[in-house]
């Protein structure tokens, strides 16, 4: 099993009702006796099977399995005097749910997986689980009339960091009417002090799972990297919140003229930004980048056909304006949530992690997993960078994340993909009870409608706005 934080099932099923007739007791049956039943039978099946005749099954060989209704599976439990039927029930886990978190971890050992990474872990973990079977009897009158159900105590069991009812609560807001236009959403809520991933939600899970860039390069994270821009360049000592620099329109739409740092993160401005990335330079950038879990894989999937995305490193011949505001480079959103929380945590880096526990069938904890820190950013850094996203959310691009009573910051992100379309982000922080949480929501390949430009700040931003509401409600 694959269960939340708090032992629930994580799975999606859907009851399947099967019907086996055992050909060779099930020509046994006396017509004097079972006559009756065999013509209720005959009656029942025709429902299902137009074809069905109790008298062609007698002379087949071994067992028929017939799918059925729940309807006809509780008719036919009634029928209690034919011999050699059985009915039985089981769930089957909703192939549409395939790249859900619990549907990939699901398929451990299927795929071959990549020696010492995570699946291979949890595979030498698991391998020796066996799937619950059901059996049946035959009585002495050759009709089948007892059952039971063989779950192996042996069995082990993954427990995720994830929270049902925040990934039920996230999956209700993505289900609205009001974002039925965007075809995929991805979503991923931290924890923000101890790297626990509480939700990762797509709102199409049978596509390959965006928000870990599945079999892919990533995705440009735009404006949402300005972010690790400011918080590298205040690091070095390169600028204070209150210098000013002067935007002439080099790469901005129109020119903002003169701003300082903070105001030029409120209005997303990338000339500025460009103007602090040069000042940072190529290496000093990379090497926090890396540092910061980028262009590295986070939970280190690895399968013959589902691998996590490394990410693309920009080159410096890309140049340090493109760098600097999220162009050039790729990263998937699980990379850049866990980059961006290091100063939402105070300087912090938390590795983002996935899988607590593995425990046996009485709960009892064979195997803990822990996850990795190293501090990044001063405090002094992070308080400073937390202040400007509050601002961009007060009054700046990610004004429609604001709610009223709750505090929240933020940082609006948009890119232009290889087909002319955009991904929309927005990343932001905010308390559940108390705890503080980061939050991404993402959405790829949009195209503007109606001459209307889409952007993080009017597509991923209401969303965001949305689940803190939902998962704030008493």
């Amino acid at each position: 099993m694959v269960l939340d934080s708090k032992g629930k099932d994580l799975f999606k099923y859907n009851k399947e009702y099967v019907l086996v007739i055992d050909a060779k007791p099930f020509s046994l049956n006396n017509y004097e006796e079972t006559l009756e039943d065999l013509m209720a039978l005959n009656f029942i099946m025709k429902g299902e099977n137009i074809d069905f005749n109790y008298t062609d099954v007698m002379k087949n060989k071994g067992k028929l399995y017939y799918k059925i209704s729940e309807s006809t599976f509780n008719k036919i439990k009634r029928l209690n005097n034919i011999k050699g039927i059985y009915t039985y029930v089981y769930d089957k886990v909703d192939k549409k749910e395939a790249w859900s978190t619990s549907g990939m971890l699901s398929n451990i050992g299927q795929n071959k997986s990549v020696k010492d990474s995570f699946e291979d872990k949890l595979y030498n973990e698991l391998k020796n689980n066996e799937s619950p079977k059901k059996n049946f009897y035959l009585d002495d009158s050759a009709v089948y009339n007892h059952e039971e159900v063989d779950i192996k105590k042996e069995n082990k069991n993954l427990k995720l960091t994830i929270d049902k009812e925040l990934d039920d609560k996230v999956r209700n807001v993505l289900s609205k009417e009001e974002f039925s236009k965007y075809k995929n959403v991805g979503v991923i809520l931290l924890e923000s002090n101890t790297g626990k991933i509480r939700s990762m939600v797509q709102k199409d899970e049978s596509y390959a799972n965006i928000n870990l860039g599945i079999e892919g390069q990533g995705f440009e994270p735009g404006s949402i990297f300005k972010l690790v821009t400011y918080a590298t360049a205040l690091e070095k000592a390169i600028l204070s919140p209150q210098n000013t620099y002067v935007c002439t329109g080099a790469v901005c739409k129109s020119a903002h003229g003169r701003l300082t740092v903070n105001d030029a993160l409120t209005i997303s401005c990338n000339d500025i930004f460009g103007i602090i990335g040069n000042e940072i330079g190529y290496q000093s950038m990379v090497d926090y980048c890396k540092r910061l879990g980028l262009y590295d894989r986070v939970l280190n999937l690895q399968t013959e056909n589902k691998n996590e995305t490394l990410g693309v490193m920009p080159k410096e011949d890309d140049g340090m304006n493109n760098f600097a505001i999220g162009q050039c480079m790729t990263v998937s959103p699980l990379q850049i949530i866990g980059a961006v929380n290091a100063v939402i945590n105070n300087g912090i880096y938390v590795k983002p992690y996935l899988v607590s526990e593995i425990i046996d069938s009485n709960e009892k904890t064979l195997k803990e997993f822990k996850t990795t820190s190293e501090k990044i950013f001063s405090k002094t850094t992070s308080e400073i960078v937390r202040d400007g996203m509050k601002d961009v959310v007060k009054k700046g691009t990610g004004v429609q994340a604001k709610i009223e009573g709750i505090e929240i910051g933020g940082k609006t992100g948009s890119s232009t993909s290889s087909d002319y379309t955009t991904h929309s982000w927005f990343l932001g922080t905010f308390n559940i009870n108390g705890s503080t949480h980061t939050m991404l929501v993402f959405i790829p390949n949009l195209k503007s409608e109606k001459g209307e430009e889409v952007g993080g700040g009017n597509t991923a931003a209401p969303i965001f706005r949305e689940i803190v509401k939902e998962i704030n409600k008493k």
